[in-house]
């Protein structure tokens, strides 16, 4: 452990030597397996009914009401390979990471409709708590580098987080999109001092230089996203790590330029951020602000300026599909599978795209990187259908009920024996979709994505 760092900590924090001890001992003790359940897809009590019939033992965690510690006897299958995981009833996080999104919705479902920027969306599970307690909201998911957006797209098609649309902006871009966004999550790239609990040797690159050049980036992203904020709506500001330069200094940063244009809002009675330590919350290092603009930064005329510009400079590569189209395809899915009306297609290239929401104000002002979910290719006029169209729900024609035994044939790529017509079929397994399998000269063969094959 490098000392610099544990000097900076105990002096910053006033820890005696009895603290500071204990604190350098818990960074070395593994922290516990933690989960966040999905509740787009399911009741917590009806996945606790599940987590019994599969021998998991969950214990509540001390945030919100659908987060808890997981226990299991059987570890020879990992916890990312079974069914419940790969469907999206739940999503594997570290209990502290649930802090943002919980602090912005006081763990309520609100179903207001807002338009909600995850500033800096990796590494994903922010956006997909933001869909799941804003049903009826547009969570605008950003991620500046895009190597990232792979996994970011895997996640967000598997907790079918509908109501998502992706942006490929650079973070300051936003303070060109004034007073646009309800409510913005802005948890900020940091020099994750938090990594020390998987090797304290990641800290052997700390020092007060690097920090000091990461908070000045914070800042601008943090001035930008208050810009881009609607008046009298909140802001949170998030990172994971201890230290007060990037924490304490950039929010106080901000307030000294926009005095009279801000709030803190306290987080509870006793604290005005949150600070999560692991010998004393039991999960790794996080910070909490949440901020309330009170008055606006622009003039009506420049407001309406840069709308007008936004207009004028966006262009999309998604196409809005045509009423034929859509009628061609809804009719096509809806004969063969399923359709519920309340979903909007889109185009792009050769993929169709599926959300339930209508994108005619976000398609005004921002270029759309992706929309959810990617739903199927057309190749040739031959319909692919991708995978995770079959997570969403039971659909009503070509389902499959499956036991276990041969799911986990299936699992390994195996073949199953069937005399059902060539064609696809949705896979159900303990009342609920599994995935989807097609059926070609009575082999039934497992269309599970390769990163999910248990190999």
């Amino acid at each position: 452990m490098k000392k610099d760092f544990l000097n900076y900590i105990q002096e910053t924090f006033n820890l005696t030597e009895k603290e500071i001890k204990k604190f350098k001992e818990y960074i070395e003790k593994p922290l516990k397996k933690s989960i966040r359940i999905n509740i787009n897809k399911i009741w917590v009590k009806d996945f606790k009914t599940l987590a019994t019939k599969n021998n998991w033992r969950l214990t509540p965690s001390s945030l919100w009401k659908n987060t808890f510690y997981i226990d299991r006897d059987n570890l020879s299958i990992p916890l990312w390979s079974t069914l419940e995981h790969i469907v999206g009833l739940f999503y594997i996080q570290e209990i502290a990471a649930s802090g943002s999104p919980f602090y912005m919705s006081l763990d309520k479902v609100d179903k207001s409709k807002f338009i909600i920027l995850d500033m800096s969306a990796s590494p994903w599970w922010k956006t997909t708590s933001l869909s799941e307690y804003y049903p009826n909201s547009i969570i605008i998911a950003n991620e500046l580098l895009k190597p990232r957006l792979k996994w970011l797209f895997i996640n967000l098609n598997r907790m079918s987080s509908l109501n998502t649309i992706v942006t490929n902006y650079d973070w300051r871009f936003f303070k060109n999109t004034p007073e646009t966004f309800d409510k913005i999550l802005l948890d900020a790239p940091c020099s994750w001092e938090w990594t020390a609990f998987k090797s304290p040797e990641t800290l052997k690159f700390w020092n007060i230089k690097n920090i000091k050049k990461i908070s000045r980036l914070q800042f601008w992203l943090l001035e930008s996203a208050f810009i881009a904020l609607k008046t009298w709506w909140e802001l949170v500001y998030s990172t994971c790590t201890l230290n007060k330069i990037e924490n304490e200094w950039v929010i106080n940063k901000l307030i000294n330029k926009y005095t009279s244009n801000l709030e803190i809002i306290p987080i509870n009675k006793k604290n005005t951020y949150k600070r999560n330590w692991q010998h004393l919350d039991f999960t790794w290092w996080f910070f909490v602000a949440k901020i309330i603009k009170t008055t606006s930064l622009i003039k009506e005329k420049q407001n309406k300026w840069n709308k007008e510009k936004n207009i004028k400079f966006v262009r999309q590569n998604i196409e809005k599909l045509s009423n034929k189209e859509a009628k061609n395809i809804k009719d096509f899915i809806k004969n063969a599978f399923w359709y519920d009306e309340k979903y909007y297609l889109y185009k792009y290239k050769t993929s169709i795209f599926l959300t339930n929401k209508n994108l005619d104000y976000i398609w005004e002002k921002l270029f759309l990187y992706q929309i959810w979910i990617h739903i199927w290719e057309l190749k040739n006029s031959e319909f692919l259908p991708n995978f995770y169209l079959w997570t969403i729900q039971i659909f009503k024609n070509n389902i499959i009920d499956i036991e276990n035994k041969d799911l986990d044939k299936l699992y390994s790529w195996k073949y199953l024996k069937t005399n059902k017509k060539d064609w696809y079929y949705q896979l159900i397994n303990k009342s609920m979709p599994a995935w989807i399998a097609k059926i070609k000269n009575n082999n039934l063969k497992s269309l599970l994505e390769n990163n999910l094959i248990r190999r």
